[in-house]
């Protein structure tokens, strides 16, 4: 009989799950290098969940934190705690979606085939829309344990009846009337003649009240239920109280919202009663879960700290995936500002756990005070990370935070984190030697405390207290720590199915992150482009963009003494440009020498006075890349990235702050740097330059046989390159005079339209 009830309370438990899907952009998109996770750690994730923490980002979802919290205490998780924790974030980083519940209909209507005459089988969607206004909202009305409870009813019934029986048969198309309601209508049984027996009798109540609950009836399923409940006789009297509590809450979530709190109220009252009724003890865990959701909705502030106590407390949590799911959507809505879920934010500072989270991903100066004074009361490890995390040069007992953090030893789960912290505040404030020697025995040393994302961290500061630009570059070639499409901002690590070979063949390739392209392009002077145009720091596919990069750079600001030294070196790498670069050397006249520039640009878009970040463009430079990604779109490469988890536009990782040193510059190189950047960002968009240019030109050399071709190419560049608001007067400048004093030419036959922004 326990067996029974316990299937019968699953056929109708229901988990409210409303469907807002969310339309992400359909892209294209392309292949991003991730060099430090910023939304979730590094993968995988049971690493994180087996306490190998790296270095803790703020910007980590919350959930994350927590377990950072937990292991900082030296409060670490059993093995099934920590398997509940990845799948707690393998549903969610895939977005939690629901089965589409064919599996489950075909499992009920094999078993329903059993039965002689049964009829043709119905279909069946669970899936099923709200009402209106939100029409377009789906939700999953029948689950699995539905179709699972109605295989064991079956079973059960041709057991007693027979296969070939009629009352098996009425009770299938009860059933099928029941399983209607699931995606459209009111599908009620009718009642039975009185001829038919108690037990068919009672099952037809349940179908009724079941069939109602599915069609959004509430107040006639609850009425059903409790009459149901109240009979000594049915089998389904000891489920019926705990689906009157579920009819309720159904209610509740898909009702009106001023008749929210009110269906609530009465769910919690029912649910208090069945829990204090040892009768019902075959119910009482499902109505323990249930209340828990009925008091997340009723009592936010309340179950928040309830939660963050059951969540840091010793003994193992078989709950701990649901716990930490609720925690963690309680906790957005004190600290989210859009969220409807809002308990008063005086809580926060109620217990360790809440206070600690909303520190660490806090960015005011509140937070900074509050996490020293926090660890100046408690010297632990979670307070002394926080600390440090929101340290800068100016803060207060700087040397003794930086001390403590140098002192954490390798076997704390805080001593990335802490020697991170620790040699960035060196660093901020000025005593770069050192910092240098704690880093390259941290690299020597303890490199395997460092996940991949952490450990670019680590070299991240490595590289900005180099010695010498030799130094630098060593350190800039970062290896990501993971290759992502990365179309919906979770950073999850791309399939290897849905890898190109191409895609594959940059596997473990060092590339630049942002930091390296962020001095490179905009503090680097071209005296120092030309040194490491020929470096053999770099691996050939980054010497190859270093190359292009420097001898673009200096066209661009006039520079020819040194876009002429650049040439051995760029054709070293790009042998197919040799022909171009050639005509370049030998042109001496200023003009003529800078359209012999851009003419070898026209026709070799993927040619930019920048090195990429990541991946960076694939398609080879002489060939129109299929996504814009032509003739350099000017601003592109000095953005830094966007580092802002899925559920908040306010905090940020420390890959987003600002960009120290490198240390090595002197001021008049950084300087120079910082010039010859600002007359490159003031070109304004490159298909507007080159026409302009092309046309300048033309006026002046009207005989010169390439001038038509480079018309051509510069009004193809304002189709395929990014453009501004006046690409298209500049297009059509192009075109009239391509087709007034070319009109012969093949180029102006090719080119038959100019283009608009």
């Amino acid at each position: 009989m326990i067996s029974k009830l316990t299937r019968t309370v699953s056929a109708i438990v229901l988990l409210l799950v409303l469907f807002n899907y969310s339309i992400f952009a359909c892209g294209p998109f392309t292949l991003e290098a991730i060099f430090v996770f910023t939304v979730h750690p590094a993968y995988p994730l049971d690493r994180f969940a087996h306490g190998e923490l790296g270095v803790i980002q703020p910007s980590y979802a919350r959930s994350y934190l927590y377990v950072a919290y937990r292991y900082l205490s030296n409060s670490p998780f059993t093995s099934s705690e920590q398997k509940a924790l990845t799948e707690l974030w393998h549903d969610r980083l895939t977005t939690g979606a629901e089965p589409d519940g064919d599996a489950w209909v075909k499992a009920w209507l094999d078993a329903r085939q059993k039965v002689t005459g049964a009829g043709e089988s119905p279909k069946i969607s669970v899936f099923r829309n709200r009402e209106k206004p939100n029409e377009y909202e789906t939700y999953l009305n029948c689950r699995k344990d539905a179709f699972d409870s109605a295989i064991s009813t079956l079973n059960e019934r041709i057991k007693k009846y027979g296969a070939d029986s009629e009352a098996v048969r009425t009770w299938i198309a009860g059933q099928d009337q029941v399983f209607a309601n699931c995606s459209e209508g009111q599908h009620i049984p009718e009642a039975l003649p009185s001829s038919a027996d108690a037990l068919a009798q009672d099952d037809r109540s349940y179908q009724v009240a079941a069939a109602n609950f599915y069609a959004t009836s509430f107040d006639e399923a609850r009425k059903t239920f409790e009459a149901i409940a109240k009979d000594g006789s049915s089998p389904w009297r000891s489920a019926a109280p705990y689906l009157v509590a579920r009819t309720l809450v159904r209610k509740a979530s898909l009702g009106a919202e001023e008749a929210k709190n009110d269906s609530f109220n009465q769910a919690e009252i029912q649910l208090k009663s069945i829990l204090a009724n040892k009768e019902l003890s075959t119910t009482h865990a499902a109505s323990a879960r249930l209340l828990d959701l009925v008091r997340l909705r009723l009592h936010p502030s309340e179950r928040l700290h309830e939660l963050a106590l059951e969540l840091v407390s010793k003994p193992p949590n078989d709950n701990l995936k649901q716990d930490l799911w609720d925690y963690t959507v309680l906790l957005d809505g004190v600290l989210e500002p859009d969220n409807a879920t809002k308990p008063s934010k005086d809580i926060l500072h109620q217990d360790e756990l809440t206070d600690w989270i909303a520190t660490v991903e806090g960015n005011s100066t509140e937070d900074h005070e509050h996490a020293l004074s926090r660890w100046r009361t408690t010297h632990s490890v979670p307070w002394l990370i926080a600390a440090l995390s929101k340290a800068d040069a100016k803060s207060s007992n700087l040397a003794d935070l930086i001390q403590s953090g140098l002192s954490v030893k390798p076997d704390s789960h805080g001593f990335a984190s802490a020697h991170f912290h620790a040699v960035r505040l060196l660093m901020e404030s000025g005593k770069i030697t050192e910092a240098r020697t704690h880093l390259d025995e941290l690299l020597k040393t303890n490199r395997s405390q460092f996940d991949p994302s952490s450990l670019n961290l680590l070299i991240s500061e490595r590289m900005m207290v180099a010695s010498d630009l030799s130094d630098f570059l060593n350190r800039a070639p970062r290896i990501p720590a993971a290759l992502s499409w990365n179309d919906d901002g979770r950073e999850v690590p791309a399939e290897s199915s849905d890898l190109t070979e191409e895609n594959k063949a940059v596997i473990g390739r060092p590339f630049f992150d942002f930091d390296a392209t962020k001095v490179l392009n905009t503090q680097i002077p071209l005296s120092l482009w030309k040194e490491a145009a020929s470096s053999r720091s770099l691996p050939t596919h980054l010497r190859r963009d270093f190359a292009q990069a420097a001898w673009m750079r200096a066209v661009l600001v006039g520079d020819n003494k040194t876009a002429d030294e650049l040439v051995p070196a760029l054709k070293a790498v790009a042998p197919d440009l040799t022909s171009s670069l050639d005509d370049f050397l030998k042109t001496t006249e200023p003009d003529a020498k800078r359209f012999s520039a851009l003419y070898t640009w026209l026709k070799n878009p993927g040619l930019e006075p920048v090195v990429d970040q990541g991946v960076g463009r694939e398609s080879p430079l002489s060939k129109q890349d299929i996504y814009r990604d032509n003739w350099w779109c000017t601003g592109t490469t000095v953005a830094p990235p966007e580092a802002t988890p899925p559920d908040t536009e306010e905090r940020t990782a420390f890959t987003s702050g600002s960009i120290h040193g490198p240390y090595f510059l002197t001021d008049a190189q950084r300087a120079a740097g910082q010039k010859e950047w600002a007359a490159l960002s003031s070109l304004g968009a490159m298909p507007d330059y080159l026409c302009k240019q092309v046309i300048q030109f033309a006026n002046s050399n009207p005989t010169d046989p390439r001038v038509p071709e480079a018309l051509h190419l510069a009004i193809n560049a304002t189709r395929y390159g990014c453009t501004a608001k006046d690409t298209g007067r500049w297009s059509k400048a192009a075109f009239d005079l391509l087709h007034r004093k070319y009109e012969n030419t093949p180029w102006a036959k090719k080119t038959k339209y100019w283009f608009k922004e």
